[in-house]
C-alpha cells in the first residue's frame, strides 16, 4: 500500500473572526520561535513542554492544541534558518491546523478556538474541488493537516492506493526539451518540451525589459514582475501537468522508472547564459506529477542513480562520444544511438539489474531483433539488448 496526497485550495468567504484569528497565530508563531532561540531548542517536543505554562496564560481564549500548531511551525522555519543575521518573523498571514482542531464537513470547516467557541468556514467548492469532497463522502480519501491564509484553505487528502506489480516497466529520460522513453516491451515515446523552454525564455527577457524600463519606480517595477512571475508559474504548470498526465496515459499499466535528479543543479558549471537556462528547468516539478499521478493510477515509480547514463554504451559499457549533433558512437563496438535514446536505455537497464526491494524484479523482455527508435545497428549484431540476454 501506498499513500498519495492531492493539495486542493478552496477559496473561503472571510470575515473579521478569521483574519483576528490569523493575526494571533502569527503571534504565536514569533513567539515560539523567540523562545526557542532564548532556550536554544530546536526539538519540536522540547519546545513545546518547555512554553507550554507559559503559552497557555498568554492565550487563555485559545485551545491548547494551538501550542502544538504554532511550535511545529516555528520549528519549520528555525529549520530552514541559515543562522545569519536577525531572528526570523513570521510576517504572512496563515495558520497549520491538525485535525484535532477543525472538522471538515463537505462544503463548511468548522475550526476550535476555544472551549465551546467555534468559527466557520464557509467554502466555495467549484467542479475541480466537487470531486475530491464527492470522493471524501464515499470514504475514499480522508483529509489531512490543513493550512488557511488569507484568501484560501488548503486541504490535503490522502488516499491509499494498491501498487501494482507490473510485468513491463518504462524508463523515462526527462531533458530540457523533450522526454524520451524506452520500455521492456519495446515501445517507445518521445514527447517535445520545448515549449516549456520557449516560454521560460519569453517571460525571462520580459522581465528584463520592465527592470529597464521601471528601475527607478521600484515599486512599479515589483508589482509588474510579480503579475508576470504569476503568469508564468500558471503557464508553466498547466503544461507540465499536461505532459505528466499524457506520460502516465502513454505508460498504460507499465511501472516507471526516472532518474533521480536531487542535487543536480549544485553541480552546474557552465557560462551564465546556460546556468540560467538550466536553474530554471522545472525537471523536479513534472516528476512529482507524473509521481502522483502514475501512484494515483496504481503504477509504481522508482529512481535510479543517473550518473554516466547519457555517456555509456548500453551494449558493451564503453564510453559514447559524440558523432553528429545528438548522435553518440560508442568507440569500443561501435553502436550509435540518440544520446536520449542511450539514456533511457541505460535507466531501464540500470533499475533491472539493481535491487528494487520487496517488489518482484520485472520479467526480462525477449529480444527480437528489432532495432528501437532512433537506434542504428553497428556493423556486427549481437543477442544482448539493454545488457539483457535474449531467452
Amino acid at each position: 500500500m501506498s499513500e498519495v496526497v492531492l493539495s486542493v485550495p478552496f477559496k473561503y468567504e472571510a470575515s473579521e473572526d478569521v483574519r483576528k484569528i490569523l493575526e494571533d497565530f502569527r503571534d504565536m508563531i514569533n513567539f515560539c520561535i523567540h523562545k526557542a532561540l532564548k532556550l536554544g531548542v530546536t526539538s519540536f517536543a522540547r519546545l513545546r513542554k518547555a512554553i507550554y505554562e507559559e503559552f497557555k496564560a498568554k492565550w487563555p481564549n485559545y485551545a491548547t492544541h494551538y501550542c502544538h500548531s504554532a511550535c511545529r511551525v516555528a520549528c519549520s522555519i528555525l529549520r530552514s534558518w541559515r543562522k545569519r543575521g536577525r531572528e526570523p518573523r513570521a510576517r504572512k498571514l496563515f495558520m497549520r491546523l491538525d485535525p484535532e482542531l477543525f472538522r471538515f464537513m463537505g462544503d463548511v470547516i468548522k475550526i476550535t478556538v476555544g472551549r465551546g467557541k467555534w468559527i466557520l468556514l464557509k467554502l466555495v467548492v467549484g467542479s475541480y474541488q466537487a470531486k475530491f469532497v464527492e470522493a471524501w463522502r464515499k470514504g475514499e480519501v480522508k483529509v489531512g493537516e490543513i493550512v488557511v491564509n488569507e484568501e484560501y484553505v488548503i486541504v490535503p487528502f490522502r488516499k491509499r492506493v494498491d501498487l501494482t506489480n507490473p510485468s513491463d516497466w518504462v524508463a523515462l529520460d526527462i531533458n530540457e526539451t523533450n522526454i524520451t522513453s524506452t520500455a521492456t516491451d519495446g515501445g517507445t515515446f518521445r514527447i517535445d518540451l520545448s515549449e516549456v523552454k520557449r516560454i521560460r525564455h519569453v517571460y525571462f527577457e520580459k522581465r528584463r525589459r520592465i527592470q529597464a524600463k521601471f528601475h527607478d519606480k521600484p515599486r512599479l517595477m515589483r508589482k509588474l514582475l510579480a503579475k508576470h512571475s504569476r503568469r508564468e508559474q500558471n503557464r508553466i504548470g498547466d503544461l507540465l501537468h499536461k505532459t505528466a498526465k499524457r506520460v502516465v496515459d502513454l505508460a498504460g499499466d507499465r511501472g516507471i522508472v526516472m532518474e533521480n535528479l536531487n542535487g543536480i543543479r549544485k553541480r552546474i558549471r557552465y557560462g551564465r547564459k546556460m546556468n540560467r537556462r538550466l536553474h530554471s528547468w522545472p525537471f523536479r516539478r513534472l516528476q512529482f506529477y507524473i509521481d502522483y499521478k502514475a501512484k494515483l493510477r496504481g503504477l509504481p515509480v522508482y529512481y535510479v542513480n543517473p550518473k554516466g547514463t547519457s555517456s555509456t554504451c548500453p551494449l558493451c559499457r564503453g564510453k559514447m562520444k559524440a558523432r553528429n549533433g545528438r548522435v553518440l558512437r560508442c568507440s569500443r563496438c561501435g553502436y550509435e544511438a540518440d544520446r536520449d535514446v542511450v539514456a533511457s536505455i541505460n535507466i531501464l537497464k540500470r533499475f533491472l539489474t539493481q535491487d528494487v526491494g520487496s517488489f518482484r524484479s520485472p520479467r526480462r523482455p525477449p529480444y527480437t531483433g528489432e532495432v528501437p527508435f532512433g537506434h542504428k545497428r553497428p556493423e556486427w549484431d549481437r543477442t544482448v539488448m539493454c545488457g539483457i540476454r535474449s531467452p
